[in-house]
């Protein structure tokens, strides 16, 4: 779907065509519309940066003027297991990509191993949280979700544990919706119109947030889970981004945009909403027999052919966050870039961490987190 492949842009490609990914954003939800003029629920993945709700919901708000209330999926996941609560519940979301797994945080298991290695992983990190319940999401819309939902529900059973495992389809996903929206809090449901009310209200709404929910399932590999392994530096809210095949831990509300324009290859910028200057860049390449030292050879050269001064600091056998790296340091006017560029099976990945001249600690914590991270999806 184009709007989900541009949500990072200004502009998407839509039968040859530029299409405001706003406008498109628009079309997407009013073709779910059952004819509301109340505010509306989205349901979004669990996963899905701040940014990117932002994205729907703001389209959702100018395409209709009633307020629009946004919830993770996992929230609604929830509703199966009532007497636990979210507290008590550790969620499972089936992705094409990773398996997110919700609980007091949000860990990603990247889908590149054999199926009963990722449940068994993914159980395994389940293991490691107090929860009674342990509620798995298996959309038909994600090739092998059911499958791979099974062998994630038996490892779980087999690990030992006491946890009670729920597996939840797209039929009960569903009917978990009405009491999700008569349990929201008064003031957490959107307002609708002065006029409107009654019973006839109410169902419009359920309809809606019914759609919403066919959008979320027909979409579930949505960029965006939490952190992923490794120590967090700080309290800062994490999420994992994800782009094409490269995942890693960025703040998570830290706007993200697509850049192709200007010095430097297209890449994906991820911006401190404190400081312009302050932003990770990530690239990526497809690489087959590549070794790092090979990549060393490959940036040297190309570093030598740029203007003297614009790219120092070259080591072609550096460490970064501890791990073997080829690093270097991008200087241009207002910031400099300290890029580590990394390998991971056949794809090759730099990140790269801007900050101010001589602000390095601006941004050391987030960069070492998303360099950390940082890997292939298979």
């Amino acid at each position: 779907m184009a709007a989900l492949d541009a949500i990072d842009d200004d502009f998407a490609l839509v039968d040859g065509g530029p299409v405001a990914v706003d406008s498109l954003w628009r079309t997407v939800l009013r073709s779910l519309d059952c004819g509301s003029r109340d505010g509306r629920i989205v349901v979004h993945p669990s996963w899905w940066s701040a940014s990117r709700v932002g994205v729907i919901t703001a389209a959702a708000e100018t395409d209709d003027p009633n307020e629009v209330a946004a919830r993770p999926r996992s929230w609604l996941l929830t509703q199966a297991s009532p007497d636990a609560g979210p507290e008590g519940s550790a969620v499972v979301e089936i992705a094409e990509r990773l398996v997110a797994v919700i609980g007091a945080e949000v860990v990603a298991v990247p889908r590149r191993a054999e199926p009963e290695l990722i449940a068994e992983e993914v159980a395994g990190v389940i293991g490691g949280m107090t929860r009674a319940v342990v509620l798995i999401d298996a959309p038909s819309t994600v090739a092998g979700a059911a499958a791979l939902a099974t062998l994630i529900a038996d490892a779980v059973r087999g690990g030992g544990g006491e946890q009670k495992v729920v597996e939840i389809d797209d039929a009960r996903l569903l009917q978990l919706a009405r009491p999700a929206l008569n349990a929201l809090p008064n003031q957490d449901k959107p307002r609708p119109n002065e006029g409107a009310g009654g019973p006839r209200s109410r169902a419009r709404r359920l309809g809606l947030l019914a759609a919403g929910v066919v959008l979320v399932a027909a979409v579930p590999t949505m960029a965006t889970v939490g952190r992923h392994g490794g120590p967090v530096a700080d309290k800062t809210p994490t999420t994992f981004l994800v782009e094409g095949r490269v995942a890693l831990t960025v703040p998570a509300n830290w706007p993200t945009q697509r850049v192709v324009a200007g010095p430097g290859s297209a890449r994906v910028q991820v911006t401190s909403p404190s400081d312009p200057e302050v932003a990770l860049h990530v690239t990526q390449s497809p690489v087959v027999g590549e070794t790092l030292s090979r990549t060393a050879e490959r940036l040297k050269r190309a570093i030598d052919a740029e203007p003297a001064g614009v790219f120092v600091d070259f080591n072609p056998d550096g460490m970064s966050a501890g791990r073997p790296a080829v690093t270097y340091r991008e200087v241009r006017a207002g910031h400099h870039v300290r890029w580590t560029v990394l390998l991971d099976g056949v794809v090759r990945i730099s990140v790269g961490c801007q900050s101010r001249p001589g602000g390095e600690d601006a941004v050391r914590d987030v960069c070492e987190q998303a360099v950390r991270s940082a890997h292939a999806l298979g």
